[in-house]
């Protein structure tokens, strides 16, 4: 039996599948009421997801190519079994809700898996471009840094397996790198080791301390700098 996946939404809100069709809710130019519903089955184990079509079309161009372009998914199903379904319900989240959950997040502070978790998601949204959600969890990412947390070596190397050049979320990682790590991390007998697996991120590091030694501000001085443009909404 194919798992459904259930979104905790707020005591106010109300779920995809039970929106009123006599007094339809809006979301942007979106109204719920006569919006259809497709599904999602994600991950290895098909874990279902519902959602109004007109909201994920309206949020990622890929799947407005999908569900709209004449391919076998405009019938309104679609099957992501490479993904993670557990990072994948943050985005349906994050489509009813323009907020991120609290993912692996820690009452008292920010654990390891805060990092892991933030950019998987950034990853994903990256991959369907959905640029808002990217900008979102750069925001977080900004508030951890300021709590003074840090992103470890291994979420590093999984950002430059998983971004290509010119990524913020790579700038983010470098410039922390660059800016706010204790210089023993660079004296470590393991690192030369690490940075031969993970080349691209030693030359950016490289890149980026030359920089600094010119005189360039911090990038951290400007939070809006790991921003991107969100594009213009498709015509409703």
């Amino acid at each position: 039996m194919t798992p459904t996946k259930r979104i905790k939404l707020e005591e106010d809100d109300e779920s995809p599948e039970t929106s009123s069709t006599t007094s339809p809710k809006k979301y942007d130019n979106i109204y719920f009421g006569d919006n259809p519903i497709v599904h999602l089955k994600v991950g290895a184990k098909a874990t279902l997801f519902y959602v109004h079509k007109g909201l994920i079309c309206d949020s990622s161009p890929v799947f407005r190519a999908a569900f709209t372009g004449g391919f076998i998914e405009s019938a309104g199903s679609m099957t992501l079994e490479e993904e993670d379904a557990d990072i994948f319900g943050h985005i349906i989240q994050w489509l009813y809700r323009r907020k991120v959950e609290t993912l692996s997040k820690i009452e008292e502070g920010l654990g390891h898996n805060y990092f892991n978790e933030l950019s998987q998601l950034y990853v994903l949204a990256d991959k369907y471009g959905i640029v808002a959600l990217k900008n979102d969890v750069m925001h977080l990412l900004f508030e951890a840094f300021e709590k003074s947390k840090s992103p470890q070596a291994d979420t590093v190397a999984y950002v430059y397996r998983n971004t290509v050049r010119g990524s913020q979320l790579r700038r983010f990682m470098v410039a922390y790198y660059v800016w706010h790590t204790n210089l023993d991390w660079y004296i470590q007998s393991s690192l030369l080791d690490w940075l031969e697996r993970n080349q691209e991120f030693g030359a950016e590091l490289v890149l980026a301390f030359a920089l600094r030694a010119k005189g360039d501000p911090s990038p951290f001085q400007d939070r809006p700098s790991f921003q991107e443009s969100c594009p213009d909404k498709p015509p409703s």
